[in-house]
C-alpha cells in the first residue's frame, strides 16, 4: 500500500516543505518469485522460437500494427497533451502498480493506463477515444498506458520478466530543454524522436533518465513477440498465468477495471 513520507525539507528559503510521497513494495508472491528464477532458461528458448530480430533494440517495422499506427501519432499526441494540465489528477505508476515501487517509488513518473491483460479502463479509454481505437488494431496487445515521466526523474537499472512481449514507445512530448533524456537498453544509449517508434527487448537490464526539467511523454504499448507456433502456445500460457496473479489484479483493482 501507499506509505506517506512525513519528513519534512529545507526550500531554498529555508522553510519546510513536505516530502514527495513515497510507496514500499510489498513482498512479491512465490508465483512471480519463481518465474524471475526460471526466467534465464526460458527466455533463451524464446528467443529460439523468434521469427524476428533477438537484438536489444528491435526494427519497429519488424512489429506488426506500429507501422499502421504510426501516421496517427499526431492525433494521440494530441489526447495526450490535454492531459497534462490536470497531470496531478494522473496516479504515480509506483500507486497503480505495487510489484514496480523498487523502480517507481516517488510520484515522478505517472501512468495513465488503457488496457493491460484484457482488462480495460473504460474511463480512461472515454477520456482519450481516438488513441484508444488505434490501440484496439494492434494485434498481440499486452498493456497499454501513457508513460509520463517528470523532468526530475529516474528509473533505476533493471530487467524485465519475458522475452515473449516486446516493449513499444511512441514517443508524443520529448524535451528539448538541456540535460539528459535517455534510456539504456544494454549497452546503448538510447534518445526518444516525437513519431518515431522505439521497440526494445525489456529482459536486457535498461535504465531510464529525465534531467530536463520537462516532462517526457510516450504512448508504451507491450505486444506479443511474434514466434514460431510452440513459442505463441507457451507465450499464451503465460499471459493467462501472469493474467491470475496479484501482478496483474493489484492494477485492475486500482483502475477498476
Amino acid at each position: 500500500m501507499a506509505v506517506g513520507n512525513d519528513q519534512r525539507v529545507a526550500t531554498s528559503q529555508g522553510e519546510a516543505a513536505e516530502a514527495p510521497p513515497t510507496f514500499v513494495r510489498p513482498k512479491q508472491s512465490a508465483i512471480i518469485r519463481y518465474g524471475k528464477r526460471l526466467r534465464d532458461p526460458v527466455n533463451r528458448w524464446f528467443q529460439r522460437q523468434s521469427l524476428i530480430d533477438t537484438s536489444a533494440i528491435v526494427p519497429p517495422a519488424q512489429v506488426p500494427g506500429l507501422a499502421q499506427m504510426q501516421p496517427h501519432w499526431r492525433a494521440i499526441q494530441s489526447e495526450a497533451e490535454a492531459l497534462l494540465s490536470s497531470r496531478e489528477k494522473i496516479p504515480p505508476f509506483g500507486k497503480i502498480s505495487p510489484d514496480h515501487r523498487r523502480i517507481a517509488s516517488g510520484p515522478q513518473w505517472k501512468s495513465f493506463f488503457f488496457e493491460g491483460y484484457g482488462f480495460r479502463s473504460e474511463a480512461n479509454r472515454q477520456t482519450c477515444p481516438q488513441t484508444a481505437a488505434l490501440i484496439d488494431q494492434v494485434p498481440g496487445l499486452v498493456v497499454a498506458f501513457y508513460s509520463i515521466m517528470a523532468g526530475d526523474a529516474h528509473v533505476p537499472r533493471h530487467r524485465g520478466l519475458t522475452k515473449a512481449w516486446l516493449n513499444c514507445h511512441l514517443p508524443l512530448i520529448v524535451p528539448r530543454a538541456a540535460g539528459r533524456c535517455e534510456m539504456q537498453v544494454g549497452e546503448e544509449t538510447v534518445r526518444w524522436t516525437e513519431g518515431k517508434w522505439l521497440v526494445f527487448d525489456e529482459t536486457h537490464p535498461h535504465e531510464v533518465w529525465n534531467e530536463t526539467g520537462e516532462p517526457r511523454v510516450v504512448l508504451m504499448l507491450q505486444v506479443r513477440r511474434p514466434m514460431k507456433r510452440a513459442g505463441r502456445l507457451a507465450a499464451s500460457t503465460l499471459y493467462h498465468g501472469i493474467k491470475r496473479t496479484s501482478f496483474v489484479q493489484d492494477v485492475r483493482h486500482a483502475l477498476g477495471a
